[in-house]
């Protein structure tokens, strides 16, 4: 309604500041809430008293409920490893409250029903100008890397295991060719070809990751130095898994009787042969026979030379393992065990 003329105009200013204000933190809140909803790591948020307000969902699953209203350090007990006993979770939120983030700290939680290991980061919650409001704490599983990382310690042992054994193995079978040979040709070829033939298994053993090496692999990859008496050697039966440690006996075993074999034996003439196959297995024993045929008669060998002992010796780890050797006229026959234990 106008009363006369228009004599000019009323502007009003209205200051809307803490409502513009009011508007952006609340949107900010909003974006931070779906920010932490949707993060894969448990996000748990706490006010200057150290009482949870808010926990996404990762949180939720990680404590079996819904953590708001109690207090962090009451969740779950933590220990923290890498710490001193004086760190407690408490002081944890505090350091953040106080303004101090806190970056990584790895802990353990041995009476939570799912995830036993985190890291956990802790940091202010501040918003613009304002105080400190509370605290963002942050948890990381680290279940999988925790397993990780004792599998890895378990196969270093299991390495350092092997390392020792096979150097003492080296040593050993150094001492006793030594001992056994007059010369030092003798000696460099006797002891070259041992551990070329501990080398062959290992490399067969590290090309199966140490699990899934046969009997045959074996026995034919120490036939390989030898032409692996192409049409002349039968293999029949060797296909069961064998375990590292028989599989370095074997070897060494099958090199010793490849080894004569190509001196004096079948492997010596163009018409000789082997054969080598399984003739039982029982709860203890996995039976292997090496027969040689068409070669130069066999004689009793007047001296025990090393070899005989490699082959006799070298699966006795166990009361179930071992080797005898037969020297019938027609050609060297060797009856092998192996522990069924060894084998899968």
């Amino acid at each position: 309604m106008r009363l006369g003329t228009t004599a000019g105009y009323a502007v009003t200013f209205t200051d809307v500041t803490e409502r513009v204000q009011a508007e952006l933190a609340l949107q900010s809140e909003r974006a931070a809430r779906a920010v932490i909803a949707s993060a894969n790591e448990a996000v748990l948020v706490c006010d200057r008293n150290g009482v949870i307000t808010h926990g996404n969902l990762a949180a939720q699953n990680l404590y079996a409920g819904d953590p708001v209203g109690r207090k962090f350090e009451d969740i779950v007990p933590l220990t923290f490893p890498g710490a001193t006993g004086m760190v407690q979770a408490a002081d944890i939120v505090q350091m953040a409250i106080d303004g101090s983030a806190v970056q990584g700290i790895e802990a353990h939680a041995p009476n939570a029903p799912r995830v036993k290991d985190y890291q956990i980061s802790a940091a202010p919650l501040q918003v613009g100008e304002d105080a400190v409001s509370g605290c963002v704490i942050t948890m990381v599983d680290m279940s999988q890397r925790k397993a990780a990382e004792r599998q890895q310690l378990l196969l270093m042992r299991e390495l350092d295991h092997r390392v020792k054994n096979t150097l003492a193995l080296v040593l050993s079978i150094a001492g006793r060719t030594l001992h056994h040979e007059d010369t030092l040709e003798g000696f460099q070829k006797a002891f070259t070809g041992r551990i070329q033939a501990l080398a062959a298994t290992h490399n067969l053993l590290a090309d199966n990751s140490w699990t899934d090496l046969t009997i045959a692999d074996v026995v034919q990859a120490e036939l390989a130095p030898h032409g692996g008496g192409i049409g002349r050697i039968r293999i029949e039966g060797l296909e069961r898994n064998i375990a590292p440690r028989a599989a370095i006996a074997l070897g060494l075993v099958i090199h010793e009787l490849a080894t004569n074999a190509a001196k004096y034996g079948s492997l010596s003439t163009r018409d000789g042969r082997i054969d080598v196959r399984t003739t039982g297995v029982d709860n203890e024993t996995f039976r292997i026979e090496w027969r040689e045929s068409g070669g130069p008669t066999v004689a009793v060998p007047t001296r025990k030379g090393f070899g005989q002992n490699v082959i006799a010796r070298s699966l006795q780890y166990t009361p179930s393992g071992g080797a005898e050797i037969e020297y019938a006229p027609e050609g060297v026959i060797c009856r092998i065990a192996l522990p069924v234990e060894d084998l899968r």
